[in-house]
C-alpha cells in the first residue's frame, strides 16, 4: 500500500515538473535559453557554467612548471622495478600535483644518466598566498620505473630550476 502512495507521489511530481518546463510563456533569459536553461538536472548533468569551470580547472592542472629546487632523491625497489622518489621546494604555496617528467622519452643521455624534470602545477590565478617557509613549500613526487628502462643506465638525475640531484647506480 505504501509503495503505491510513494509511486503515485513521484509520478505526480514528475508530471508537475514536466508541465512547468513546457510552458511557452516563460520569460526568456538574455542568453536566449529560457529561465531554466543553465541549471543542470537532478540526475547529475552539469550546467554550462559548471562545465566551463571544470574545463578551466582541467586546463590549469595540465600546465606543469619546474619547481625551485630538488633536496634529495631516493630509489626504492618494487616488484617490477624501482620507485624514484624526489623531494623538493616549490616556488610558493599552493603548488600541487608534483610529478617527475622524463627527458628524452626516458632514454639515457650520452653520459648514461636518465634525467627527470621535477614539475608541479601552479596555483589557480587569483589564489594569492603568502610566500611561506621552505617546509610549507615542500613537495614530493614518486615515479614507478620498470627495471627494463633502467638497464644499462649509469644513474638518474632529477632536475629543477636551480640545479638537481644525481644518484649513481
Amino acid at each position: 500500500m505504501r509503495s503505491r502512495t510513494v509511486l503515485g507521489a513521484m509520478m505526480a511530481a514528475t508530471l508537475a515538473i514536466s508541465a512547468c518546463g513546457s510552458s511557452d510563456d516563460e520569460p526568456e533569459a538574455e542568453s536566449g535559453g529560457g529561465l531554466f536553461s543553465d541549471v543542470g538536472t537532478l540526475w547529475g548533468e552539469e550546467s554550462s557554467r559548471e562545465k566551463a569551470v571544470r574545463e578551466a580547472r582541467l586546463q590549469q592542472t595540465q600546465i606543469k612548471v619546474p619547481i625551485t629546487a630538488v633536496k634529495s632523491v631516493e630509489l626504492g625497489r618494487t616488484r617490477d622495478g624501482f620507485l624514484v622518489t624526489a623531494f623538493g621546494t616549490a616556488p610558493g604555496l599552493g603548488y600541487s600535483l608534483p610529478a617527475l617528467r622524463a627527458r628524452r622519452s626516458g632514454e639515457p643521455g650520452v653520459d648514461g644518466y636518465i634525467e627527470f624534470d621535477f614539475v608541479a602545477t601552479e596555483p589557480v590565478p587569483g589564489f594569492q598566498l603568502p610566500p611561506g617557509t621552505s617546509q610549507t613549500r615542500a613537495l614530493r613526487a614518486d615515479l614507478a620505473v620498470p627495471i627494463r628502462e633502467l638497464r644499462g643506465a649509469s644513474g638518474i638525475r632529477v632536475l629543477a630550476l636551480s640545479g638537481g640531484v644525481q644518484m649513481d647506480f
